[in-house]
């Protein structure tokens, strides 16, 4: 949520624009009344020649002034005009009941009820001086609009020679064009310093007539990530909470944010975060973040439940991302790029970030040395296990030269390729170690009591014989016991915790060459050769590999189209129908050893997934598990075209391809699932979403997977969106069917309410209901609603969603900012 503070800011930025621009001075009848003097003196003293005079004059001619009585004294230069004035000067135009213009210096003296249109905005005022030549003005009772801010202030000081200060009293100002505005910020004094910060001394929030905030007060930087932020809310996981956060720059070059936080249920935590200004552009660098939490509730989850855990109370992140031009400070084709991220615990993100959790749950640790090229580039890179609750590749280090596709003297071929080189290791997770360490020895004991004869099978059982005071009983030590089962279970657990590490040379060269064969058939043929050693390999009884890959293929494809003039729909958005064709096949063709007889460290390997493999060899990074196959990937692309607003509109796209497998490397499959692509967008207000894939030509393959979004709004007054993924009878994933369904309803002029719900019908649980009843307030719109969560036999989540949103002002932010979420009681 943004605070008071942290809106009024873009709002005084608006406004200081504009005063800087048109530089407001106070105006009094006494410099009305001599003015004619003292255009008579600047004559004298500047010595003002003919040329001067005639340039003034020229000006003069394209001035036009319109009144009941007009005069002109032509020794002084001086234009009078009375009653009903109008004065117009190219985009400018001044209303007033009476009026001066003072040709050599281009000032227009005006008094009474004076009204100044410019650039598309009004200014008000009781006495004005505007420059046509600078545009300069200077004002007292202004009253004014820079749309869409509008403001009024009975006095306006401009900066004098001891500073740059701009002073405004009395003043207020709002973004609500109604001539009884719905709210307003007020302040006995305004004091603006531009470039640096604006003050408010008795500053007043109205929303109408009716004050809702006082601050006697208020000091703020003019950047909207500077000065004072909170956020105020309740959920489940953090009770109560206050986060507060200040912001202030340290230099001219680092933004320093400082945060204190408090959590009712969590205790007190906080940190500050630095950003470099020269990467304002780019999130990924010029970082440093620093967080502390004396957590109060550390085997607490965010969903309320407890985990089976014994963390710290002492909970903290250091996260430090930047790039290091060499020499610098300049930007150069010479970097470092570093990226660390020290954490106390594995589920730090998720108790306290939980949306930086949702997109990196697991962040990593890597320092990287580039030098770029439009060729390609050379890096040497380093990454590290710095948080051993994460299972973590480490790289120590490599070394990777990757070259672009580039044309070879003009031959019409083209090269592509890479080589890389590194100490190479995979550390598992502590967790993980020690919870398979535990299974291994449970195994390893009750194999070696069956062996010595201390244990033995009996109905299925594995069981032994204890002496207690009633004598000899059995005791059961593993029901359902597999002696086959557990010494595979065995050997399997130790290769899990074998030293997978390995040095590896890798490398791969490509030559391609595109043409176009008839002036249609596109195609481009490839062949490639790879090899790679691998050595000191950690792994037991495994010593040197290498392996020699040969690639070859090709893509083709070709289009045909067709232009239906007579398809006219305006109820479906069309306006001719052109329909392009594009079938197209991708054809791999690998041969690789076989290190794997016994090669069980594999890092860079195939992790599950619903997608298809790339067949492009230097896409596919998975380079320990590169094996030899023979695939075709065959598909047609469709689309149809209209158009719409002077151009071409895609009106509808299906791509539907599938592979067929000669060679299968991964479930000796004939084919893959069929897939089908399908993007509609006639209209609007109509879109629709459709990616599928079906086991229809090889039931090998064995699961479905139905991804879908639908939003349409039938009439004013109801909008609704539904969405669907669907996975059955996948080898790794658990079965899913959840549906989606948000709605929006009009209720009048001035009610709304909208609901979100999110149901999983694998199991029949609504994981998600949020409901909101939404308030039309002319400039502002009101909402308020509650949010429920079900998390499956743990501890619901459960909030209180409220929110303000300034509709009439888009481009800046509101006065007070209770962002949606702002007091929300679930997640």
């Amino acid at each position: 949520m943004r605070t008071l503070s942290n809106q009024v800011l873009p709002i005084l930025c608006g406004v200081i624009t504009g005063i800087s621009s048109l530089l407001f001075t106070p105006v009094t009848f006494a410099q009305l009344d001599s003015a004619a003097e003292k255009i008579a003196e600047v004559k004298a003293a500047s010595g003002v020649d003919s040329s001067s005079l005639a340039q003034a004059a020229s000006l003069a001619t394209n001035l036009e002034i319109q009144s009941d009585e007009t005069s002109f004294d032509e020794t002084m230069g001086i234009a009078k005009a009375k009653g009903n004035v109008e004065i117009q000067y190219q985009g400018t135009t001044i209303q007033a009941d009476q009026a001066e213009y003072h040709q050599v210096t281009g000032d227009v003296f005006a008094r009474g009820n004076v009204v100044i249109y410019k650039d598309g905005s009004s200014y008000t005022a009781e006495e004005t001086i505007y420059n046509i030549n600078t545009g300069e003005m200077q004002a007292s009772s202004l009253r004014g609009g820079l749309v869409p801010i509008y403001y009024d202030a009975s006095d306006i000081k401009i900066p004098t020679k001891a500073t740059d200060m701009i002073e405004m009293t009395d003043s207020w100002f709002t973004t609500d064009d109604n001539s009884e505005p719905t709210f307003r910020i007020k302040a006995k004094r305004i004091r603006m310093y531009p470039g640096e910060r604006v003050t408010f001394k008795n500053l007043k929030v109205y929303a109408g007539n009716t004050p809702i905030l006082w601050l006697p007060y208020l000091s703020q930087p003019l950047n909207d990530e500077l000065g004072y932020f909170f956020t105020p809310g309740y959920n489940s996981a953090w009770g109560a909470f206050l986060l507060n956060q200040y912001g202030f720059m340290i230099g001219d070059h680092t933004l320093a944010q400082v945060r204190f936080d408090l959590r009712s249920t969590r205790g007190v935590a906080g940190g500050i975060e630095f950003r470099s200004q020269r990467y304002r552009s780019n999130q990924n660098f010029g970082r440093l973040n620093l967080y502390y939490a004396n957590d109060s509730a550390p085997n607490t989850n965010f969903g309320g439940g407890n985990r089976n855990t014994d963390l710290s109370s002492e909970r903290y992140r250091i996260n430090l991302q930047h790039r290091v031009y060499f020499p610098g400070p300049e930007k150069s084709t010479l970097y470092l790029d570093i990226d660390i991220n020290k954490l106390s615990d594995a589920f730090l993100y998720n108790d306290f970030f939980p949306r930086e959790f949702t997109m990196d749950p697991n962040p990593d640790n890597i320092i990287n040395l580039v030098k770029a090229d439009p060729r390609g580039t050379l890096s040497l890179t380093g990454r590290f296990q710095l948080n051993d609750f994460f299972q973590t590749d480490s790289r120590l280090p490599e070394l990777a030269l990757d070259v672009t596709r580039q044309p070879i003297l003009g031959s019409g071929l083209f090269y592509q390729g890479y080589t890389t080189f590194g100490v190479i290791e995979e550390n598992l997770a502590t967790d993980f170690r020690n919870t398979t360490e535990s299974r291994v020895n449970n195994q390893t004991n009750l194999l070696k009591m069956l062996d010595n004869g201390k244990a033995e099978v009996q109905n299925g059982d594995l069981v032994t014989v204890v002496n207690t005071d009633k004598g000899e009983e059995s005791v059961i030590l593993q029901r359902d016991f597999d002696e086959t089962a557990s010494r595979s279970l065995l050997n399997n657990l130790d290769q899990l915790l074998d030293n997978r590490s390995f040095t590896r040379f890798d490398t791969y060269h490509e030559v391609l060459y595109p043409a176009a064969i008839g002036g249609w058939l596109s195609v481009v043929p490839r062949a490639g050769i790879g090899y790679t050693k691998y050595m000191d390999v950690g792994a037991r009884n495994v010593g040197d590999r290498d392996r020699t890959i040969l690639h070859a293929g090709i893509d083709a494809s070709f289009k045909v189209s067709k232009v239906y003039p007579n398809a006219i729909s305006e109820a479906m958005g069309i306006n001719e129908l052109r329909h392009i064709t594009q079938p197209y096949v991708n054809y791999s063709f690998v041969s690789a050893d076989a290190p794997a007889d016994g090669f069980a460290t594999r890092i860079d390997r195939l992790t599950p997934t619903t997608r298809l493999r790339p067949l492009d060899l230097p896409l596919f990074t998975a380079v320990d598990d590169i094996q030899s196959w023979n695939i075709a990937r065959v598909g047609m692309v469709n689309r149809l075209q209209t158009k719409r607003n002077q151009g071409t509109f895609g009106w509808l796209e299906l791509n539907t391809f599938f592979d067929t497998y000669i060679d299968d490397p991964e479930f000796d499959r004939d084919f893959s699932n069929l897939f089908n692509n399908v993007t509609w967008a006639p209209l609007p207000w109509l879109v629709a979403q459709l990616n599928s894939q079906i086991p229809l030509l090889d039931q090998k393959t064995g699961f479905t997977e139905v991804v879908s979004n639908f939003t349409f709004m039938p009439t004013k007054n109801f909008q609704f969106s539904v969405g669907n993924y669907f996975l059955d009878d996948h080898p790794f994933f658990v079965d899913s069917n959840q549906l989606s369904v948000g709605t929006y309803t009009r209720l009048g002029d001035n009610w709304g309410f909208s609901t979100m719900h999110r149901f999983e019908a694998t199991d029949s649980t609504l994981e998600i209901q949020q409901y909101q009843i939404h308030r039309d307030l002319a400039a502002w719109t009101a909402s308020f609603g509650g949010i429920l969560r079900d998390n499956r036999g743990g501890t619901n989540e459960w909030g209180v969603v409220m929110s303000f949103t300034l509709k009439a002002f888009p481009t800046v932010s509101l006065p007070i900012d209770l962002m949606p979420g702002s007091f929300v009681g679930g997640n």
